[in-house]
């Protein structure tokens, strides 16, 4: 019976094997929006003083979606002795083709962005010499900004520290 099942499993996973890069792909996009989630979780608990558990919960959610290759190669190691199918764990983005201008733009807007935050900030920095509790705020605005400034580099840091795929598809897509 278990010859059986490990059949029937290798025979799934090269029936799949043409999704593989599909599945990569929506398991990124549903880690970031997680990673969102958890974030809005973490801050509304905060502020509402209420269990940060669902947030925590989210982000543990978020991470495993991220590195979803990683995951999956490490559950097959445990359970078959044998690692993920090579098609799953290598990253065949290729170039970012004719997303680049779009790429571009969107990463213009956000720095835009970035810097009207600073501004912002630098306001409400200002006004919190009256207003104290402004200031917390204001550093808020600064550093988001600051971080929106250097979205390339954030988002390089970012993948690098995530590592495997997450990493070579933000190199892939900001050109570095």
């Amino acid at each position: 019976m278990e010859s059986d099942l490990l059949e029937a499993c290798a025979r799934l996973a090269s029936e799949l094997q043409h999704f593989y890069p599909l599945i990569r792909t929506v398991s990124i996009l549903a880690g970031l929006v997680f990673l969102g989630a958890a974030l809005v979780s973490l801050k509304s608990s905060g502020e509402e003083r209420k269990s940060p558990l669902p947030g925590l919960g989210a982000l543990l959610v978020a991470g495993l979606l991220l590195s979803f290759t990683t995951v999956l190669d490490a559950f097959t190691m445990s359970l078959f002795r044998t690692s993920a199918p090579a098609d799953l764990a290598s990253v065949s983005v290729g170039s970012a083709g004719g997303l680049e201008p779009m790429i571009r733009l969107a990463v213009t807007i956000v720095m835009v962005v970035g810097a009207y935050q600073v501004v912002k900030g630098l306001i409400m920095l200002k006004e919190s010499a009256s207003r104290t509790h402004v200031f917390w705020p204001a550093m808020t605005h600064i550093v988001g900004g600051i971080l929106c400034l250097n979205i390339r580099t954030f988002v390089l840091a970012l993948g690098s520290t995530m590592g495997g795929s997450v990493e070579e598809v933000a190199r892939v897509l900001l050109g570095a």
